[in-house]
């Protein structure tokens, strides 16, 4: 076995961006950070993503980008006719966790796994499931905030990150689900088609996790619902997703 390793878990957004930031000017052990790519990250993130590289190579520290062995998510979702699912997490286990994990285990070492869950989300900590990674929360041990979070990203001179995870995410707001239709017209169509493929449509939709009272309104259904340039008020379940995926 090799010496400890520190580890960043990225997910491309503004908690780890911050994170890394917090880490580096801290001065605290850092060897490597890790982005896993579902290949169907929203475009920002993958520009944003080559920002994170090159701060991290003014100081030395590699980026590691893994994927799951064997295309995509958008297309693993198709071709199953059936959509990411809220509660089994499949999509983030196999696309996220399982091959970071699989490149923890090449190291032949344990690993201090760094996770971005902001002090305001402390409910999102969880212990490691497998023995060879230890789960670290810096954010939540000094108290820091999303809002804190974009302060240190703004007084490190980068721009702040949209928010991170697959563009077809069923836990998407519908501030989110918006802004893709109106920033992304193409890829919006493509989860309104993802969905609508899916072998238990209409009675699952990605915006079930939107809304509770007005679960009948569909990703087509939903631009029309759009009035006054804003989003329309609705109940939200708040069931967050895995650490490992959006921060």
């Amino acid at each position: 076995m090799k010496s400890l390793k520190h580890i960043l878990s990225y997910g491309g957004g503004v908690n780890s961006l911050a994170l890394m930031i917090h880490l580096i000017e801290t001065k605290e052990p850092l060897d490597e950070v890790v982005f896993a790519d579902t290949g169907s990250e929203v475009p920002e993130t993958y520009e944003h993503l080559d920002i994170a590289r090159e701060y991290l190579d003014n100081h030395g520290i590699p980026l590691t980008i893994v994927s799951k062995r064997g295309g995509n998510l958008y297309d693993r979702c198709w071709d199953r006719r059936v959509i990411p699912s809220v509660v089994w997490r499949w999509s983030t286990r196999d696309f996220k966790v399982t091959p970071i994990h699989r490149h923890y285990r090449s190291l032949r070492t344990h690993v201090n796994q760094y996770l971005a869950i902001a002090y305001d989300e402390i409910e999102r900590m969880k212990d490691s499931r497998v023995p060879y990674v230890t789960n670290i929360y810096p954010l939540v041990d000094h108290k820091i905030t999303r809002a804190k979070c974009i302060e240190l990203i703004e007084a490190a001179g980068l721009s702040v990150p949209v928010k991170s995870g697959c563009f077809f995410c069923p836990f998407n707001s519908a501030d989110r689900w918006r802004w893709l239709y109106e920033t992304h017209p193409d890829l919006y169509q493509q989860a309104v088609a993802l969905e609508e493929n899916s072998k238990h449509f209409p009675s699952q939709r990605l915006t079930d996790q939107v809304f509770r009272e007005r679960a009948q309104i569909t990703l087509r259904e939903l631009p029309s619902t759009f009035k006054n340039g804003r989003s329309p008020e609705v109940e939200a379940q708040q069931i967050p997703c895995g650490a490992e995926c959006m921060t």
